[in-house]
């Protein structure tokens, strides 16, 4: 990995939801204040002009239009802005019932809803402080009263932004609402976290407390609030693990729930080592999962999304198929994977801290289990699994075949149990459309193998 440490902030900044509205609001003071300075300037510069009385009854009109303009633009936009996340939230909340309560991170992971925040929330604070600038110097007793020309056009510019930020937001939450935009979005952030997997990985044991020969093993215990495991802070571990010459084995999966007092961490070195706590605070963990090092919660999430479309609340087929389009994608991704430990090596070379990679039959029973246990009764769900299944066993290696070849078999009991034997053949006959491709010839066969 290239600049691990690079990575994790942006991450963190890409889930945080308070820091670019932050952000808006605080660029919006600088802004402020130079426009504020260059109607000062332009006021000083007419009242060393001749004619004052004649220019001074012609710009009170432009003055009283200005402050209008300003008195009116910021509280609306924050009124706006108001309903319009309100509404949202409840749309929000809506798709997340059809689809699945994890895929709100969605909205708080995107750009266009902390952009949008930030541009009303920006407008709303430059035009009270300008309204209030403006307020001071035109208590002031001069020939010329204060112009706010330039504040004005900047409050038009950034109403105008939060008019177009206004229809970007209303697009990109309608579209949140759509699962085809939800699945997507989901699959190309987890296939983005399988291709910056390693390809090469030391087959080194998992979990194992024996210390090489001469060393000493020390496990450090959770000193994170309980929670679940969502970031291993690797630039911290490196560093840690530099200074004391040990080698770190990360011991829990990513997305495993830990407790205070868990070993979280094996320490093998040569002499005793140095501030356990440091290293300790290298695993964080949060309330829920992330996708961040943890490609596996995206298939939890087109999992969870695939069986809630087949519950009999919703019994939405065609959804489940297209969850299944994508976690073929994605397991087909993840067949080229090695098994074993990610390892980081310090610039001289040494191996200082191994992280666990997700590992082939429990990311296949975690992508289709739950489908083909769900599934009975539903033909168009079954004939995609079944193309799905002939898909990743020819891109798998012939080792990593047998967890397909057992998936399968449980469909085969699945139809069996839940349809009528004159279905059952049809049911197995693999089609990448579910219902209504090219089906494959001898499917059903190829079943029973």
């Amino acid at each position: 990995m290239r600049d691990p440490a690079g990575r994790e902030r942006g991450e963190r900044i890409r889930e945080s939801f308070v820091l670019v509205p932050l952000l808006g609001m605080a660029a919006a003071l600088p802004l402020a204040a130079l426009t504020v300075l260059i109607d000062q300037v332009v006021t000083w510069f007419l009242a060393g002009s001749a004619d004052l009385e004649e220019l001074r009854s012609a710009l009170e009109s432009l003055v009283e239009s200005g402050n209008a303009v300003l008195q009116t633009a910021g509280p609306a936009t924050l009124t706006v802005l108001g309903v319009v996340f309100s509404i949202t939230l409840v749309a929000l909340q809506m798709a997340s019932g059809q689809l699945s309560p994890r895929v709100m991170y969605l909205f708080t992971r995107g750009w266009t809803a902390k952009v949008t925040l930030a541009v009303f929330l920006g407008t709303f604070v430059f035009t009270l402080l300008v309204r209030y600038a403006g307020g001071l110097l035109g208590d002031d007793e001069g020939d010329v009263p204060f112009l706010p020309v330039f504040s004005t056009a900047a409050a038009l510019l950034l109403v105008g932004a939060s008019l177009v930020a206004f229809v970007y937001f209303v697009d990109g939450t309608v579209k949140l609402m759509r699962p085809t935009t939800v699945l997507d979005r989901v699959g190309r952030e987890t296939l983005r976290q399988i291709r910056a997997l390693p390809r090469a990985t030391d087959p080194v044991p998992r979990r194992s407390k024996v210390a090489p020969l001469g060393e000493s093993c020390t496990v450090v215990r959770s000193r994170a609030d309980s929670g679940v495991l969502v970031r291993i802070d690797t630039a911290r571990l490196m560093r840690w693990a530099a200074r004391n010459d040990a080698f770190v084995r990360v011991v829990p999966d990513i997305g495993d729930y830990v407790a205070p007092g868990t070993p979280v961490l094996e320490v093998h070195a040569s002499r005793e080592p140095r501030r356990l706590d440091r290293a300790a605070k290298a695993v964080r963990t949060g309330a829920e999962r992330s996708t961040f090092q943890d490609p596996a919660f995206g298939l939890r999430q087109l999992a969870d999304i695939g069986v809630r479309a087949l519950s009999p609340g919703i019994n939405d087929p065609t959804t489940a198929v297209q969850c299944i389009d994508r976690l073929q994608l994605l397991v087909e991704a993840f067949a080229v994977v090695p098994q074993g430990e990610r390892t980081l090596r310090d610039r001289k070379g040494t191996a200082r801290v191994a992280i666990p990679l997700p590992q082939w039959e429990p990311l296949v029973d975690l992508a289709f289990t739950e489908l083909v246990v769900n599934s009975g009764g539903q033909p168009q769900v079954s004939r995609r699994l079944m193309a799905a299944f002939d898909d990743i066993e020819e891109a798998a290696p012939e080792e990593r075949r047998a967890a397909l070849r057992r998936v399968r078999e449980e469909l085969r009991r699945t139809c069996v149990r839940s349809l009528s034997q004159e279905v059952v053949e049809f049911a197995l006959t693999p089609d990448h459309q579910g219902l209504g491709g090219n089906a494959r010839a001898g499917g059903a066969a190829d079943a029973g193998r």
